[in-house]
């Protein structure tokens, strides 16, 4: 699919969960409720649930810092090449436009939207909002989006598709996918379930998570630099055995 159409079905789905979100609100409260304990809060929120959480946390942030530090060290190594930083560059400019400037900078501060284990329905006190509502049922840290689900969309959306045009070994695409996907929903279970977040705050901070890593794909000219990935090409130049013994 070429990157216009891959925009074109992005808007589609962003105008489809807007949509959606904003026709049947009580989504995210049914949703929701299938994760609440009786007599208020969530039953995911006791262990293992929040160590679960806080390991896939911890590893999107020390993969996103091991990029990070990659990027420093390829600015006074030779060795990289513009292509090199680019690519290194790529997931963290995701991250840090998904999760840092449009989630946690912009909406979490405005939207004042309360967390669902802190809404009547399950138990607390504040009022339930829809989401894009502006509310002051929270005044810090509130629950529209998610910035976990934004960085884990973030990251391994970008990381998808620098490996794309390389996973060319039977079933290699589909894996991928599956992981990336796999990453992504399971961060987003827990936090429904977890009770931090509804349903449509994990579905836009992935869109977010996606959309940033559209808009960043030809600033950063990814699809140019994406064909020389090192390692793997050099996987693919090495010679066999036989070749390595003159056997032809």
């Amino acid at each position: 699919m070429s990157y216009q159409r891959l925009v074109i079905v992005y808007l589609l789905i962003f105008i489809l969960a807007q949509a959606v979100f904003a026709a049947f609100p009580g989504i995210d409260l049914a949703v929701s409720r299938l994760f609440a304990a009786e007599g208020g809060g969530f039953t995911w929120a006791t262990e293992p649930g929040p160590t679960i959480n806080l390991t896939l946390r911890r590893l999107g942030e020390i993969v996103t810092l091991i990029l990070i530090l990659a990027y420093l060290v390829g600015l006074f190594d030779s060795r990289f090449r513009g292509d090199d930083l680019r690519l290194v560059a790529y997931p963290v400019l995701s991250v840090a436009l998904a999760s840092g400037v449009i989630v946690n900078l912009l909406l979490k501060h405005h939207v004042g939207r309360a967390r669902p284990d802190t809404v009547a329905e399950f138990g607390g006190t504040a009022d339930f909002s829809p989401a894009w509502q502006v509310v002051q049922e929270c005044s810090r840290n509130c629950s529209f989006t998610s910035g976990e689900v934004a960085l884990a969309a973030g990251l391994a959306l970008p990381i998808l598709a620098i490996l794309w045009p390389h996973l060319t070994r039977r079933g290699a695409r589909p894996l991928a996918i599956g992981a990336a996907v796999g990453y992504i929903a399971l961060v987003a279970l827990l936090r429904i379930g977890l009770g931090r977040h509804f349903l449509s705050d994990a579905v836009f901070s992935v869109l977010f998570g996606a959309g940033a890593a559209l808009a960043l794909y030809p600033v950063l000219r990814i699809d140019a630099a994406r064909r020389h990935l090192p390692l793997l090409a050099a996987r693919r130049t090495r010679p066999q055995s036989g070749e390595r013994r003159g056997v032809h």
